[in-house]
């Protein structure tokens, strides 16, 4: 089926993503927040972005490939949470602070894609009921 083969390649891209960030901030936690002016300077501030960004996006991207092997719908709802989330924040701060830079932007656009993309995914998976299942 169709729907199935998109949803695993999806999930495997998640996962890849979810990944790289998270072995990246564990690495070098002040390179993933380099891009929007954020200065480490103390063991709390480089512990909260290893937290954050290290091993919880890293044991996202472990659901993200657990799920495209198993079971699809827990990544996919992850998804939607995760990117429902970070897009109220940064509408919320679009209103409040005004326009960011190119770079917050592009995960605006990225992160709008994967919560419309693993939506329209469960909405695919969800099991179809036949009118003569519905009107019994």
């Amino acid at each position: 089926m169709m729907t199935n083969r998109v949803t695993r390649i999806f999930l495997g891209l998640m996962a890849l993503a979810f990944c790289k960030v998270g072995i990246e901030a564990m690495i070098d936690p002040q390179a993933v927040v380099r891009q929007v002016g954020i200065s480490l300077d103390n063991p709390s501030a480089l512990s909260s972005i290893r937290a954050v960004y290290g091993g919880m996006h890293f044991a996202f991207g472990l659901l993200c490939f657990w799920s495209l092997l198993k079971r699809p719908a827990p990544a996919l709802w992850l998804v939607v949470i995760y990117a429902a989330g970070f897009l109220t924040g940064r509408s919320v701060s679009l209103i409040v602070d005004g326009m960011p830079n190119a770079f917050v932007t592009t995960w605006f656009g990225t992160e709008a894609f994967s919560l419309l993309a693993s939506a329209v995914l469960l909405a695919l998976l969800q099991p179809r009921r036949s009118v003569a299942t519905a009107a019994a």
